[in-house]
């Protein structure tokens, strides 16, 4: 996370630096990010962003964590319009996560994030304890569970069917109608279980 004397900034000038990240994080991939174009954008001395960071994977850690904050109040707000069914709101997100990416013109920056995710095996679903916790919103009523591991690994399991389908439609190689059917898809499996 930032340094303390990032949050000191005044709130333009922290903005300003975190849109740099974003930019430079939507036009390349975490090995591919630069701290010379971060601090070029945001117009600020080399010396300033290590006051702000210790590192570039600081940095972009900050934007991906700012994103997972804004999605998981989206996630409980879906989950709550979804009366706690985790699998009608799991297409829901699907959806709203792919709009998101159309609308605000940031696919890279987008599938960049979820690559990051994917790459640091980090589950939408789970929240920090302070936030309070998305498995609180589920209605375990209608699943077969013994115990809350068991939601725990349900909601991982979710969470990655999602986001590699995300990925999929965000980077073109599937439709978003092709990706909500194979989603749909995979949610049934599951709901259906592997045993007979």
């Amino acid at each position: 996370m930032p340094k303390a004397t990032f949050f000191n900034l005044n709130k333009e000038k922290r903005e300003n630096i975190e849109k740099a990240i974003e930019e430079e994080f939507g036009r390349t991939t975490f090995e591919k990010a630069s701290i010379s174009n971060i601090i070029e954008k945001a117009k600020i001395p080399r010396g300033s962003f290590y006051q702000y960071f210790e590192d570039k994977e600081d940095a972009i850690k900050y934007i991906v964590q700012k994103y997972m904050v804004k999605e998981k109040e989206k996630i409980r707000k879906l989950l709550i319009e979804a009366n706690g069914n985790i699998f009608e709101a799991t297409i829901k997100i699907f959806e709203y996560m792919i709009e998101s990416v159309k609308e605000k013109d940031q696919f890279n920056l987008y599938r960049n994030i979820m690559e990051e995710l994917k790459r640091n095996n980090i589950n939408i679903f789970q929240e920090e304890k302070k936030q309070g916790n998305i498995d609180e919103i589920i209605d375990i009523e209608i699943l077969n569970i013994e115990s809350e591991e068991d939601i725990k690994y349900m909601l991982k399991i979710i969470s990655v069917l999602a986001r590699t389908i995300s990925i999929e439609v965000i980077s073109g190689k599937i439709t978003k109608q092709e990706g909500k059917n194979n989603l749909i898809q995979e949610l049934e499996i599951l709901k259906r279980g592997m045993l007979k």
